[in-house]
């Protein structure tokens, strides 16, 4: 099943990029993240995110497999984390709108509903993390 998330928010695409694309600093616009943990840089970086949902704490252990600087797009493989995430490959893709305006589209493919609904939640706040980081 296709879950899409789309955020439009009022800040130039290179802004956006930039903070994506480090790889690092989650905990600045996501709320469940409390520390980023990055090995190595550009495609093939890993890194570790220490998160809190509810009243669970997990490590979430990703790869970047894919980095395209001129089409603003990500590819973000989950090694481990929780059950729902595991084995994902999710994308964000940035375009531009217009100078002061960037449309951020997060997308993946999951197999089980339980999954479709975690993978919602989280891209929903993503985008708002990113927006608020920015508005």
């Amino acid at each position: 099943m296709l879950v899409t998330h789309n955020t439009k928010i009022n800040v130039s695409i290179e802004k956006i990029w930039d903070t994506l694309k480090s790889f690092d600093k989650v905990e600045s616009y996501m709320p469940i993240v409390s520390s980023t943990l990055v090995k190595g840089s550009g495609q093939g970086a890993k890194r570790i995110c220490d998160i809190s949902l509810g009243t669970q704490i997990y490590k979430i252990r990703e790869k970047l497999v894919s980095l395209d600087d001129l089409n603003h797009l990500l590819a973000i493989s989950v090694e481990d984390g929780p059950i729902q995430m595991r084995g994902i490959i999710f994308t964000i893709v940035l375009e531009k709108i217009e100078e002061q305006k960037t449309d951020v589209t997060i997308t993946t493919n999951v197999e089980n509903s339980l999954a479709v609904a975690f993978s919602q939640n989280i891209f929903a706040m993503m985008g708002t993390g990113l927006k608020k980081l920015y508005e």
